[in-house]
């Protein structure tokens, strides 16, 4: 082999390199610009002795609104979470209950502290801002584990959502509180 077919054969090899770097980053920074979407799914969760399941519909409207509808065996039928940086609310049941935050209220409905303000980022495969995150990712640069919030995530399966690879199933465990989220459809909204 000359040294020119050499130093030609090193730089496609640099080239491809630069742009398997350059798509994991175009993957994240895309994920993030994700603001808005729909997703619908499953979730199950377990706090110390007591558990359900139940399906979603999540509506993600922009950073700081959304709202999502539980349904199903949880043992409460149906019930909506909406928040915005005003206020948030759940209704469950008839009644309207206000808090200051989506979390205060899953935990009120379920008994399980339900981190929606980082649900957010970590169901589009991202660690929120804050707080401190533990990251590992696979060699594609998907996140595959994150700690963060007090949280152990695994993200195991990822799908494929209009060109992005967006979580399919997320499990998290902190102390005796676990739950895992079944993503089964994911639907950007401009």
């Amino acid at each position: 082999m000359t040294t020119v077919s050499r130093l030609t054969a090193l730089a496609l090899m640099l080239a491809l390199a630069a742009c398997q770097t350059l798509q994991r980053d175009l993957g994240r920074d895309s994920r993030q610009a994700l603001a808005s979407w729909s997703l619908e799914g499953r979730l199950g969760y377990r706090s110390g002795n007591d558990g359900g399941s139940a399906s979603f519909h999540w509506v993600q409207k922009n950073p700081d609104a959304g709202r999502i509808h539980f349904s199903g065996p949880m043992g409460f039928g149906s019930a909506r979470l909406e928040w915005s940086p005003e206020r948030a609310r759940l209704e469950h049941g008839g009644d309207t209950v206000g808090a200051q935050s989506p979390s205060m209220l899953a935990w009120r409905l379920t008994g399980l502290i339900l981190p929606v303000e980082q649900l957010r980022y970590w169901v589009r495969g991202l660690a929120a801002p804050q707080p401190a995150a533990t990251r590992r990712k696979e060699n594609d640069g998907r996140l595959s584990q994150l700690r963060q919030a007090g949280w152990q995530l695994t993200f195991d399966r990822y799908q494929n959502v209009t060109g992005l690879q967006l979580p399919h199933r997320i499990k998290a465990e902190q102390g005796d509180q676990r739950f895992t989220l079944l993503i089964q459809s994911w639907q950007p909204v401009p």
